[in-house]
């Protein structure tokens, strides 16, 4: 499955923003992430259909003092995002994300 992968970053809590065009994750895959900083980190993509129905995933991981720098890959597919991606970083956190 041939794709573009593009970047976002973000510092702190926010959304992230595609390094190159400036505009905001929504409605996309995941597939890859690379984190600094110590403390529990969230990326959250999800939204509430006419059903009630929640769509979507909620990624969520800790990295320790023993690990302050992380990269995660995910296979070819991806995780799905849905609706406006929104990250949370511990104090002095960074996150890019690989998504496309």
């Amino acid at each position: 499955m041939p794709t573009n992968i593009r970047q976002a970053f973000v510092s702190g809590t926010g959304q992230p923003v595609d390094t190159v065009t400036s505009v905001t994750l929504a409605d996309t895959r995941i597939r890859g992430v690379y984190s600094t900083g110590i403390g529990q980190f969230i990326i959250e993509g999800t939204s509430t259909d006419a059903q009630n129905n929640v769509k979507g995933n909620i990624l969520r991981f800790v990295q320790t003092t023993a690990i302050d720098a992380n990269y995660l890959t995910f296979d070819e597919i991806g995780i799905r995002m849905v609706g406006k991606v929104s990250v949370s970083c511990p104090a002095g956190g960074t996150m890019a994300i690989f998504y496309g």
